[in-house]
């Protein structure tokens, strides 16, 4: 039975992937950007294996898929799994200034804040 089943969403930038660094490093099995087709063959496993906490990363990234997130939350229930969607946002001005931070030094191709003045 997994005690704890975090879904982490929200706009990128807003925190995710930091957050799932942080649950990790609290004795989480911690996935990130995993398609949503995949989730029920990885619940079936993660229970398989007794993982007793667990966090997905699901964000835009799933594309077209991100449409059977309902479908997601409707197989957690059937499996009796008690789950929380934790949703990350920031405003405007917090987004651009961890762009400035991290991105712009490491992107491998040029992004739109690039090309305008903030």
């Amino acid at each position: 039975m997994c005690n704890k089943f975090f879904i982490i969403t929200g706009i990128s930038g807003a925190g995710k992937s930091q957050a799932l660094k942080i649950l990790e490093d609290l004795g989480f099995f911690c996935v990130d950007n995993l398609p949503p087709s995949l989730v029920p063959e990885f619940v079936d496993l993660a229970l398989k294996r007794k993982f007793q906490n667990i966090a997905l990363g699901i964000d835009v990234r799933a594309g077209k898929s991100l449409s059977l997130f309902n479908d997601i939350l409707k197989y957690l229930k059937k499996k009796k799994i008690k789950y929380k969607v934790i949703f990350f946002n920031a405003n405007d001005s917090t987004l651009l200034q961890r762009y400035f931070e991290t991105s712009i030094t490491k992107c491998k191709y040029d992004h739109i804040f690039t090309f305008i003045r903030v």
